[in-house]
């Protein structure tokens, strides 16, 4: 090993213990905290502990016998297999998920090296170490600490499939975008916009090869969900491709008494329907909201916009001055810093024409069904990444 590489190596160690240490002191000094906000703010936490329960006693991935593919199945199996393998109890999913966003600190250096250089990625990694939102949800059974390891680890591949066109990295990326969306089906829009990018930035020399190696992703994304699909068709007879809670929550978003983001309001006559009328059901009644009132949804667009970009949380229960102020000492630098490196990036903008199509993806999809600073957390490397790229140039700025 020599000098350059051994050096590298300590550095991403020392990284990846920092960070792990963090989560888990966390886990450890504010365990009643978690067990309490997972009880009582976090809804979903409780579907996906049943689900993975269910799983591994053998009544399928299901929450309910009436709510069978309510939840997008890849977090229950994570937990299912965390269960499995290591029980059940406070502790264990809280270390895997310390060392799987510790790693996410490591990947976040490789992508950001890879795209950029090696002090853009020591500053991004050394930032996603200590960055308390990431931190505060290695502490719950959610979605975020999975579907962030995913989406940063699709990204370096996506960045690998335009600078190495090799088959097995096209591979890599349909199945990964296939992971992440049955994880959160939120990726699946930015789906096309990935291809689109990855097309842009292919040498002229590749471009020959386009379409066979988009194509070869594409195919390897719909492999990678054929298994759910078709095991919902079974069920329905009806194409469901995800879950049937979209419905529900383009309702959520967008009904009379909307306010951007999660609600109660949920109309009566939707009792006696099965999941699946349910789900298509609340999505007409959303729909036609919509086109009834086009001025008030796109009003309510900016108010989700505010609350997906919001510095300081939304919800009342997050509303203390602990919150607050932690949410302002790392919120309030990191999105102003980032914005200052997307502006600084635009001259290397088709390089980072990636990192702007999923920002952009995210805050569009949130702003059309519900927003919280909760569903802009998985995007939040990208925004790290910014920001340590506006501090690269400014030292080099302030070396001449």
């Amino acid at each position: 090993m020599d000098r350059e590489r051994k050096k590298a190596f300590i550095f991403l160690c020392s990284v990846f213990l920092v960070a792990f240490f963090l989560r888990v002191s966390y886990c450890f000094f504010f365990k009643e905290n978690i067990l309490h906000i997972q009880a009582h703010i976090f809804g979903d936490t409780q579907d996906y502990i049943q689900i993975a329960k269910n799983f591994l006693s053998g009544k399928g991935l299901i929450s309910s016998p009436d709510r069978i593919a309510y939840r997008p199945p890849l977090y229950p199996l994570f937990l299912s297999g965390v269960y499995y393998l290591f029980g059940d109890g406070y502790w264990p999913i809280r270390i895997i998920q310390s060392i799987l966003d510790a790693l996410t600190c490591i990947m976040v250096y490789f992508l950001s090296k890879r795209l950029l250089n090696v002090r853009t990625g020591k500053i991004a990694s050394c930032i996603c170490a200590i960055y308390p939102f990431f931190i505060f949800f290695t502490g719950f059974e959610l979605t975020e600490t999975l579907f962030i390891f995913l989406l940063v680890i699709t990204f370096l591949f996506l960045v690998k499939s335009f600078q190495e066109p090799l088959y097995k990295h096209f591979i890599a990326v349909g199945i990964l975008l296939g992971l992440s969306s049955l994880c959160r089906p939120v990726v699946v829009g930015f789906v096309p916009l990935a291809l689109i990018g990855v097309a842009v930035n292919l040498h002229v020399q590749e471009k020959k090869k386009l379409f066979s190696n988009l194509g070869i992703t594409i195919i390897f994304f719909i492999l990678t969900l054929s298994p759910w699909i078709v095991r919902n068709f079974m069920h329905f007879r009806e194409f469901v491709p995800f879950t049937t809670y979209s419905g529900k929550v383009l309702w959520e978003g967008n009904n009379p008494r909307a306010t951007g983001g999660p609600c109660d309001y949920w109309p009566e006559d939707i009792k006696k329907l099965s999941e699946i009328e349910e789900n298509r059901y609340m999505g007409k009644l959303a729909k036609e909201v919509i086109i009834d009132d086009p001025a008030s949804f796109i009003k309510l667009m900016g108010r989700k916009f505010i609350r997906f970009w919001n510095i300081v949380p939304n919800y009342s229960g997050f509303s203390s001055f602990k919150y607050r102020i932690i949410s302002i000492l790392s919120e309030g630098i990191i999105i102003p810093f980032g914005i200052l490196g997307i502006i600084l990036s635009f001259k290397i903008k088709r390089k980072m024409l990636l990192f702007y199509l999923i920002i952009i993806s995210f805050t569009f999809f949130h702003m059309v069904f519900i927003a919280s600073i909760r569903y802009r957390i998985p995007i939040m490397p990208f925004m790290i990444i910014f920001v340590a790229y506006f501090i690269q140039q400014l030292i080099i700025y302030t070396k001449k």
